[in-house]
């Protein structure tokens, strides 16, 4: 039986790659974990042994909740940790720690509004056949038919009501908590956002949870369907473990190990330096930019990456499917016409933009067996786009 997690079927959305290098390929790399991981490791440690001693019926103060969590952090605090804002120093981290637990403790002794029946949970439920990993920071009882899941984040972003309404991490937690105790009336989602010392929650219908058992399984089947992995760029990459591999960075990691000398002379810098001068002078001629830009096409597909960078600039030079249609002037004009009139597209494209047609195929909008009409009048080819950003 497949195993499946919010965090897997999350990384897939996230990037389709970052998801094959560390499900598929497994890749190991060099890259250490980052300071906000480490960080929230620590504090889910402190959290856990608090409500760990209290079933034991020991009650720690702040003073030991706080000695806790800074001898942990001292013990397993590495020159591998990765501060990705270096104006911050592994010292301003720590004491957002103490501050996220010294909050906590302040606003929820003496913890006894609910009963604890489980810490970091290591439990499965099964989705039509998939095993889904439901791992609980705390699961409470609040009255013999309601309970609670227990979430902490230590992310300095608050979400709006409306996002965690449509939190698919918890609720999937949730349908597994209905599934382990039949007896629960009453799931209640409640997330601690440590940072601003806040609590908010959500709740969900057993109509909604039927209907998100749906949306994981579409999840699973994209995942299981997908031939293709590629690159998505996101202000998530800089906390990306596989830069180095990625091709929208991985040439960036090439150049900064050459010396300044040979980081001068590598093809690549060499090629985004003369791009970023002819881009910016206009003056110079078009057809020398389109030269360079031919040339820096050949060197991204010789090299296999999407991103080349130069000593200041990056070039990214990605690839994108070029779908044609047939013209006006083109005997199976109407047959295509026809065609799209009788997969029901026709009023969606008025007058059939074909433009909005491939962006439809492109993103995987078209049920196959629909695509399956048009593809003989689809001429497929490539479109090549070169952009010019400051690193």
């Amino acid at each position: 039986m497949t195993t499946y997690s919010h965090s897997k079927l999350s990384t897939f959305e996230q990037c389709p790659l970052k998801y094959k290098f560390g499900y598929i390929d497994k890749v190991e790399t060099e890259i250490g974990e980052s300071v906000e991981a480490f960080l929230g490791k620590r504090v889910h440690e402190s959290l856990e042994k608090l409500y760990k001693d209290l079933k034991f019926q020991k009650m720690n103060s702040l003073k030991d909740m706080l000695a806790f969590y800074n001898e942990e952090w001292t013990k397993n605090w590495n020159d591998g940790i990765v501060i990705v804002r270096d104006e911050y120093d592994p010292e301003n981290y720590r004491k957002m720690g103490e501050k996220f637990i010294t909050d906590y403790y302040n606003r929820c002794t003496p913890f006894n509004h609910t009963r604890t029946i489980g810490l970091e949970t290591q439990n499965f439920v099964d989705i039509n056949g998939y095993k889904i990993h439901v791992r609980i920071d705390r699961l409470a009882l609040a009255s013999d038919e309601v309970y609670e899941i227990h979430d902490y984040k230590t992310s300095n972003t608050l979400p709006t009501q409306s996002k965690l309404d449509q939190d698919r991490q918890l609720a999937v937690y949730a349908y597994g908590v209905k599934t382990m105790y039949p007896d629960a009336k009453k799931v209640k989602l409640i997330w601690h956002f440590l940072a601003f010392d806040k609590e908010m929650s959500s709740e969900r219908t057993d109509e909604q949870l039927e209907k998100l058992k749906g949306d994981v399984l579409e999840s699973i089947k994209e995942i299981e369907q997908c031939k293709e992995y590629p690159a998505r760029e996101s202000t998530l990459c800089e906390w990306c473990e596989f830069q180095p591999l990625c091709p929208l960075f991985r040439h960036k990691f090439e150049v900064e190990e050459k010396k300044a000398k040979e980081f001068l002379k590598d093809d690549g810098v060499k090629l985004v330096n003369l791009y970023a001068s002819l881009y910016h002078d206009v003056k110079l001629k078009e057809e020398k930019l389109e030269e360079v830009r031919e040339e820096l096409v050949a060197y991204a597909k010789q090299h296999d990456i999407e991103v080349v960078f130069g000593s200041d600039m990056k070039v990214s030079v990605k690839s994108y499917p070029k779908l044609s249609f047939p013209k006006k002037e083109d005997k199976e004009r109407k047959a295509f016409f026809d065609a799209v009139r009788k997969i029901g597209l026709w009023d969606k494209l008025a007058v059939v933009d074909v433009y909005e047609l491939a962006k439809m195929i492109n993103n995987k909008e078209i049920p196959k067996e629909l695509l399956a009409i048009l593809e003989k009048y689809v001429e497929k080819g490539e479109t090549v786009r070169v952009s010019l950003r400051g690193k």
